[in-house]
């Protein structure tokens, strides 16, 4: 086959704004297997394709962090599926039969069906007929695909979760208002994962700071951790707990101080004394 279905409603995608995001998915798309077929003995089925992040780089361009980001993505919004191997990947285009259909539309495949039935149709009208047949890739229509990708709502759900069942010194939240989703759906976008929400919750847990014990008498809240600077901040470990690093401190002074000590006791000189 030497072509895919691509509906123009493609530019609704939530993708299609991100460049790297949408063309590795393009890629993919024309890559893939159109009929199963087998690497180092191991089969690989119709929209599937054995390939690695480096492979991948080099083919479109984008570099090996930008692959891996984009992949990620792709995953968040169930486009696809990726399967690890010990020297390679499996990455399955779900509902690929949405976007390549088994029709065939070729000269001579036309031809024959036109003889077997004996009718009057030229091989560009039936060309036009089988098009007319085509229907949107399920991603930018309406249409509904036989495996749904996680809804954003469950994703927001899953968050607020997250959020009250290991933020317990925080005020409960209630609702995921529509600033709430606005400010997840751009730190998703950027690349956090839900497993990158759930290590900021516990981090802001853990950080008497974040809890109130400081000199303002502040607490953080949920807007102010999803804030996109904040959250980096958190995350980079800005607002750990003070008595860790002030433990960390005093030991590196003990060592230091048990290592010039014996230096003096072993003679190696007096300027050491009185440490």
């Amino acid at each position: 086959m030497d072509y895919i279905k691509l509906s123009r409603k493609i530019t609704e995608w939530e993708w299609y704004s991100d460049i790297n995001v949408c063309r590795l998915f393009i890629h993919l798309l024309i890559s893939v297997n159109w009929k199963t077929g087998r690497f180092q003995g191991v089969e690989i089925p119709r929209g599937s394709m054995a390939t690695s992040y480096n492979s991948l780089a080099d083919q479109t361009g984008l570099s090996v962090m930008q692959v891996r980001t984009a992949i990620k993505k792709l995953k968040l919004t169930g486009e696809i599926t990726v399967i690890q191997h010990p020297k390679y990947s499996v990455i399955t285009v779900n509902n690929y039969n949405n976007y390549q259909s088994d029709n065939k539309v070729n000269n001579t495949d036309v031809t024959q069906e036109q003889q077997a039935r004996n009718t009057g149709l030229t091989t560009i009208e039936e060309g036009k007929k089988e098009r007319r047949k085509e229907k949107d890739i399920y991603s930018f229509s309406d249409e509904k695909p036989s495996i749904l990708p996680p809804p954003e709502e469950q994703i927001f759900t899953t968050i607020r979760e997250l959020f009250n069942s290991v933020c317990g010194s925080y005020p409960r939240l209630v609702k995921m208002s529509e600033k709430r989703k606005k400010a997840v759906r751009a730190r998703l976008r950027t690349g956090y994962t839900l497993e990158d929400f759930k290590t900021l919750f516990e981090k802001a847990e853990a950080s008497e700071f974040l809890k109130g014990k400081n000199n303002r008498d502040w607490s953080a809240t949920f807007d102010w951790l999803v804030c996109d600077s904040n959250m980096a901040k958190v995350l980079e470990g800005k607002y750990d707990r003070k008595e860790n690093r002030n433990d960390t401190g005093r030991k590196a002074a003990a060592d230091e101080e048990g290592y010039v000590k014996r230096l003096v006791e072993q003679g190696f000189g007096q300027e050491f004394e009185g440490f």
